[in-house]
C-alpha cells in the first residue's frame, strides 16, 4: 500500500497538487503496488468528497486497494466523515480515534466500529505495539497499522559540532527509524497469526 502525497504538511491540496497525486496512482500500479493510501480534506476540515471522488475513481480503475489515511483524524467530525468515505466507496480507513495514539482514541474507535458496521473497515493505527495490540483488536477493528520501529544510532566518529544537514532534533543526521523484526514478529504473534510465533 503506497501513500499518495505530494508534499508534507495539510491535506488541503490544490489542482496541481491533485494532478500529482493522479500520476501517482498510475505509476502505483505501473510499479505493482497492491494499493494505495489517500485522504483530502476542505478548508473547514471536512472529506473533499470532489477530490478524494476523483482519486478513488483512478483507484479503482486500477484495481487498486484504497486506504484513506490518518487526514480522517484531521476531520472536524469524524462521524460525519465516515459516511462520506462510505458514500464514495472507501473499503478502509486508518485512524486513531482523533487521538494522538490509537489507544487513547479507544472509546472512538469503538464508536466507528458500530457505526460503521461492516460497511467499512476500521484500522486503528497510531502507537499500535505488541503491548496494546491485543487490547485494540479487542475494540472489533477489522485491522491494525503500526510501524513497529525502532532507533537505529549511527557508528559515524566523525561528527562536524559546526553543521547538519538534517535537523538538530531527532531524528538527526546520526539516527533514524528502521522497522523492527522483533517488534513485528511479536505482534503477529499477539494477534495469533497463523505459524507465527514469537522470537
Amino acid at each position: 500500500m503506497v501513500i499518495i502525497r505530494p508534499r508534507g504538511g495539510d491535506f488541503l491540496y490544490n489542482d496541481d497538487e491533485l494532478n500529482v497525486m493522479l500520476a501517482d496512482i498510475e505509476a502505483c500500479k505501473a510499479n505493482g503496488a497492491d494499493g494505495v493510501v489517500l485522504g483530502c480534506l476542505t478548508p473547514d476540515g471536512q472529506v473533499d468528497a470532489a477530490s478524494t471522488a476523483k482519486l478513488v475513481k483512478a483507484a479503482k480503475q486500477q484495481e487498486l486497494d484504497i486506504t484513506f489515511h490518518r487526514a480522517f483524524d484531521m476531520s472536524s467530525n469524524q462521524s460525519e466523515a465516515l459516511e462520506v468515505l462510505i458514500h464514495l466507496g472507501v473499503p478502509r480507513v486508518l485512524t486513531s480515534g482523533g487521538q494522538p495514539s490509537a489507544l487513547q482514541g479507544a472509546e472512538v474507535l469503538a464508536a466507528l466500529v458500530k457505526q460503521a458496521a461492516g460497511r467499512i473497515s476500521i484500522m486503528a493505527g497510531g502507537g499500535v505495539t505488541a503491548s496494546n495490540a491485543a487490547e485494540l483488536q479487542a475494540l472489533g477493528v477489522s485491522e491494525l497499522h503500526s510501524s513497529a520501529k525502532r532507533k537505529h544510532h549511527s557508528i559515524m566518529q566523525f561528527r562536524p559540532p559546526q553543521l547538519t544537514i538534517s535537523s538538530e532534533q531527532a531524528p538527526c543526521d546520526y539516527e533514524w527509524n528502521v522497522t523492527d523484526q522483533q517488534e513485528v514478529t511479536k505482534i503477529l504473534a499477539v494477534l495469533h497469526c497463523p505459524g507465527i510465533s514469537a522470537a
